[in-house]
């Protein structure tokens, strides 16, 4: 009986990802607003500190969303072009074709991989940045619940 690593990597893979969507579901009892969005427009309106996190929440993540989005805009088309670089290079040293294309999709799919990453890296951040502010705000138990949540939006990436 031989041993194959996919027999310890899958199930661990599978493991990080059912850890990972439990703490996002812990962070996700922690309720930022009414749900109404009502905050967005009127964010200097609001009188307590705790009634602007909605608006400056939403205002956070849609700065983020717009970095994103230029951000993998350039490093879209750096990949595709180093891509074809490597597939060119690696096709003339080893004299394959078949060889570079399939280095260069690797590439491809690695440089994917790690964008969608760095993507879902930013947006948990930001969710759980205001919900950290909120349960900072209690008056029970207050920097228990925040560092909780704060450790949680973490380990979701696994930092």
């Amino acid at each position: 009986m031989t041993f194959s690593a996919d027999a310890l990597i899958v199930p661990c893979c599978i493991v990080g990802i059912l850890f990972a969507c439990y703490q996002f579901t812990l962070i996700r009892q922690v309720k930022v607003g009414d749900g109404s969005m009502a905050g967005k427009d009127s964010l200097e309106a609001q009188e307590t500190p705790e009634g602007r996190i909605v608006g400056i929440y939403i205002r956070i993540m849609e700065g983020a969303m717009t970095f994103l989005r230029e951000e993998y805009t350039i490093c879209a088309v750096f990949c595709v072009f180093f891509g074809l670089t490597i597939m060119g290079l690696v096709s003339w040293g080893t004299h394959s074709t078949k060889q570079g294309v399939a280095t260069a999709v690797a590439f491809w799919i690695g440089a994917s991989t790690s964008m969608l990453c760095g993507f879902l890296g930013m947006m948990i951040a930001t969710y759980s940045n205001a919900r950290t502010t909120l349960s900072a705000v209690k008056k029970e138990d207050g920097y228990t619940k925040a560092f909780n949540v704060a450790f949680r939006g973490g380990s979701v990436m696994g930092y």
